[in-house]
């Protein structure tokens, strides 16, 4: 057979098998449509709040314990509470500065031991003071640091005080008598004042978050079933707050107002509640 010949014969097959290949294409697609899909996931449940009511108020979803599913309203509730401070600590001191050490700290004691009995003769007990700090330091010349030319002695004392009426007396009668350093006076709460104001902190952030459950639940018509969980978010306890005074001794001193303040505590729960 010539080569023409030859030619010709695949010509004749070019046809039947662009047709077979075709319909292997055909067949294929038809498949592919009818061969049956994997079923979609369900989308979570997801409502839209209606106008007026922001998306930090709270969110509405579905969770899963165990093998039930819930439809959930989650939100946070915040709190605070603040309370009159009921006690006090006053911080004062006396300061003495000699060439000898030893004249030094006998100056100090005998002015010390005047401050107390000063501030005792306002019913304050002995028990109710105790020495926080006592140190001595050499004192050294301006242009010489190597050459000591005296010694300072710094006693200092803390008076425990539940009369809030009497810290200002009590920083009079130390500054007239001897007490030349007045650091400051702490305001604080006794041990049963701090459990009250945390439990008012609390119960004022469940309030909120109930609040705005029950306003979510409302606008959306909704009906709250029970509470899934909660959870503490943040607490932040009372700060005891100290103000900064000072006295020198020798100066005319006008009766020292004192003005104790409140004492605050913040609470923030997360509460998931559920609904139908």
């Amino acid at each position: 057979m010539t080569v023409r010949g030859e030619k010709m014969d695949l010509r004749r097959y070019r046809v039947p098998f662009i047709v077979l290949a075709m319909s292997i294409l055909v067949l294929a697609a038809v498949f592919a449509y009818t061969w049956p899909k994997e079923k979609a996931p369900e989308e979570a449940l997801s409502l839209r709040f209606p106008t007026g009511i922001p998306l930090a108020l709270g969110t509405v979803s579905s969770v899963n314990v165990g093998e039930q599913e819930f439809k959930t309203i989650s939100v946070t509730g915040s709190g605070s509470a603040s309370m009159q401070s009921n006690e006090a600590i006053v911080t004062v001191g006396v300061q003495t500065q000699d060439e000898s050490a030893s004249e030094a700290v006998s100056l100090n004691a005998e002015r010390m031991n005047q401050v107390i009995d000063a501030i005792k003769a306002l019913g304050i007990t002995e028990e109710d003071m105790r020495t926080v700090s006592y140190n001595v330091y050499p004192v050294y010349a301006q242009n010489d640091y190597n050459l000591v030319v005296g010694y300072r002695v710094v006693n200092m004392i803390e008076v425990d005080m539940t009369e809030m009426d009497l810290i200002g007396e009590v920083i009079d009668a130390a500054s007239q008598n001897g007490a030349n350093v007045i650091q400051g006076v702490s305001f604080g709460l006794s041990q049963g004042q701090q459990e009250d104001l945390k439990e008012q902190a609390y119960l004022a952030a469940l309030r909120d978050a109930e609040a705005k459950a029950n306003l979510i639940a409302e606008q959306l018509e909704l009906t709250i079933t029970g509470v899934l969980s909660v959870s503490e978010n943040y607490y932040q306890p009372y700060q005891p707050y100290r103000d900064y005074k000072l006295a020198i001794a020798g100066e005319a001193l006008a009766p020292t107002p004192i003005l104790e303040g409140k004492l605050s505590v913040s609470v923030t729960v997360y509460i998931v509640y559920s609904f139908e």
